[in-house]
């Protein structure tokens, strides 16, 4: 641009300032009344006004208000029967940061934890597991949903398959064990927070398999809650040349609960299992060695708890009534039960009993049990239990526990089962079988090492095998048999855990479980505190080998015994939480060994799934 004489470039810069001045000078002089001349003339503006409301909502209130309703707790119904004083190193409890964190896809994988514990996989994720513990069989195993009694219903009538249940239902799992038994008690998610809580997981692995759940739970300060879930999972075939399984699972909560001494709850969960028959291709090609079913089972419960005090302490009171039906596979069931619990409960002890009726193949459930710690190194328990079965059969027998804490961290406890007990109720030529069981564990547990050693004699028994595995149609009957179970944890830093079990029958063999049974692990998890000082960040690797000398699984259909073959499996799990947002990732079979639980049910090499769980409250 050509520059005037003196300007020095800063001309055109002036003259536009004093351009701007006189512009907005003569708009605030002459543009009303030009407006009011040219409206006379002009049409009125045509478009409409923004019809929006403006947004009026506090997102700010809104959010500080959420984070006070976490904090705000409110009463939940109260775990039902006696809680009283147990003995030590007779029970284990899967708590939620368990079960969320533990390397478990199913029910079924936790109880694997447990020392002395053998799972029948019978494949890829969403196969039978059914447990065997000390050559019980199907008999191994009592579980409970809630404080009812978990009835195996179905294809198979005597043995309750774990995999069968929604780990995302559960708030707690406790496992009481006794020689040749374990009991489980499943507990369902209680919402103790004013704020709603929300939960999303979604998964995905190896070819195609898939896992979507969610959740949400609201309390209201009145007393009033409910929750519902839903868990669906497709696992399609992985081993053999078909083994396809799906379910769809849905449990709806409704509670009214004003105080910690009165509460009524309402809940159901249905199931719907899709598990197509196991087809393989050798030795036989086009072998179905597992057979398929597509059902519902539904189980349904009415509760009405009374205290008379909070915390647990003094008279209880619980009625319970629940309804399971089974549907499908040529079969239809209903199951009805009621009863309840009447428990007293002081700080150093607990005495009470249960009573059920059910309509069918056990009339009549009767246990009555007590709890006494008189001093702190020395903790009794006693229970009785009265069970009618159809047929006149009857099922009698006693279990006591004690144990000597003579320094902190030291116990010595000694159990006993005696009596005489139905093994399969739902087997109506089934008679009763003596029960002589004992053991004896010394144990010492301290945060950075514990240990546990112990010996158990189980009496002769004739235990019953799987319906789902219908090439193992029996097991032999087994003789007294002495086992030797140890474990033990090392944590020489916090952030590093090394765990390990190992159980083996000394004197005597039985079929079903393998000897020199074992699982071990790695375990690093860290918050890197010094990075993350506020706790948000939170890291886990374990690496696990479960591993057995060969034995005998059963009986084929002609008698001959069916051997199963030593294995080692290996399992690693990746899992990074960044406040309540987790990502992991499941792989199993890491040696890629075609050896397999149960014989013909191989386990997939790498098997492997993935996904992310948010928990969050909103």
């Amino acid at each position: 641009m050509k520059r005037e004489p003196g300007c020095k470039g800063r001309c055109p810069v002036r003259w536009a300032a004093i351009l701007a001045v006189l512009f907005t000078f003569h708009g605030l002089l002459f543009t009303p009344c030009a407006a009011a001349q040219i409206e006379g003339q002009l049409p009125g503006d045509t478009l409409p006004p923004d019809s929006i409301p403006p947004d009026t909502v506090d997102y700010t209130a809104r959010y500080l208000q959420a984070q006070q309703q976490e904090a705000v707790r409110l009463p939940v119904l109260p775990y039902p029967g006696s809680r009283g004083p147990r003995p030590p190193l007779t029970r284990i409890v899967f708590d939620r940061d368990s079960i969320e964190w533990g390397n478990a896809a199913t029910v079924g994988d936790l109880l694997a934890q447990v020392p002395g514990v053998y799972l029948w996989r019978g494949g890829f994720i969403g196969r039978p597991e059914p447990v065997n513990f000390q050559g019980r069989g199907a008999t191994s195993a009592e579980y409970y949903l809630d404080g009812l009694p978990y009835v195996a219903a179905g294809v198979d009538s005597i043995a309750v398959d774990p995999a069968l249940f929604s780990l995302s239902f559960l708030d707690r799992i406790e496992v009481e064990r006794w020689p040749g038994l374990i009991r489980v008690e499943l507990f369902t998610r209680r919402h103790d927070r004013l704020a709603p809580r929300s939960r999303l997981a979604v998964a995905r692995g190896d070819r195609n398999f898939a896992r979507y759940e969610g959740d949400l739970e609201r309390r209201y300060e009145v007393g009033i809650g409910f929750g519902a879930a839903a868990d669906y999972l497709s696992s399609p075939t992985a081993s053999g040349s078909s083994s396809g399984y799906s379910n769809t699972q849905i449990w709806v909560q409704g509670n009214y609960i004003p105080s910690p001494k009165f509460g009524v709850q309402y809940q159901l969960l249905h199931s719907h299992p899709n598990r197509r028959p196991f087809v393989v291709a050798a030795p036989v090609p086009n072998d179905t060695i597992g057979a398929g079913f597509t059902a519902t089972r539904t189980d349904a419960q009415i509760r009405v708890a009374l205290r008379s005090r909070p915390y647990g302490l003094g008279p209880a009171l619980d009625l319970v009534y629940g309804r399971s039906a089974w549907d499908g596979a040529g079969l239809d069931q209903q199951i009805n039960q009621i009863g309840g619990y009447l428990s007293y409960r002081t700080p150093t002890f607990s005495a009470g009993g249960s009573a059920f009726h059910r309509s069918r193949w056990t009339s009549l459930d009767l246990r009555g049990n007590a709890g006494w710690t008189p001093v702190r190194q020395l903790s009794a328990r006693a229970e009785l239990v009265h069970q009618g079965h159809d047929g006149g059969r009857k099922s009698d027998y006693v279990a006591l526990s004690a144990a000597l804490q003579p320094v902190r961290g030291l116990a010595l406890t000694a159990s006993a089962r005696r009596g005489k007990l139905v093994a399969a109720p739902s087997v109506l030529t089934d008679t009763a079988q003596t029960l002589r069981d004992y053991q004896v564990a010394l144990g010492w547990e301290r945060e950075r090492l514990g240990f546990q050693i112990g010996w158990s004699q189980t009496s002769a028994f004739s235990p019953f095998g799987y319906a789902e595995f219908p090439r193992v149609p029996t097991l032999a009957a087994s003789p007294k048999i002495d086992w030797l179970t140890i474990s033990a944890r090392v944590a020489p830093v916090r952030w590093l855990t090394l765990e390990s079990w190992y159980s083996d029958p000394r004197q005597g063999t039985a079929d079903g479980i393998p000897p020199t049974h074992s699982l071990s692990a790695v375990t690093l998890r860290s918050k890197f505190l010094r990075k993350f000082p506020s706790g948000a960040f939170d890291l886990k690797l374990r690496l696990s080998m479960e591993s057995w000398g060969q034995g005998t699984l059963g009986l084929d259909a002609t008698g001959a015994p069916i051997t199963l073959r030593g294995a080692t499996f290996f399992r690693s799990l990746l899992e990074i939480q960044l406040q309540s947002f987790t990502i992991y990732w499941d792989r199993g079979n890491l040696s890629a060994t075609r050896l397999p639980y149960v014989s013909g049910f191989r386990i997939p090499a790498y098997g492997s799934n993935y996904g992310i769980r948010w928990e969050f409250f909103n």
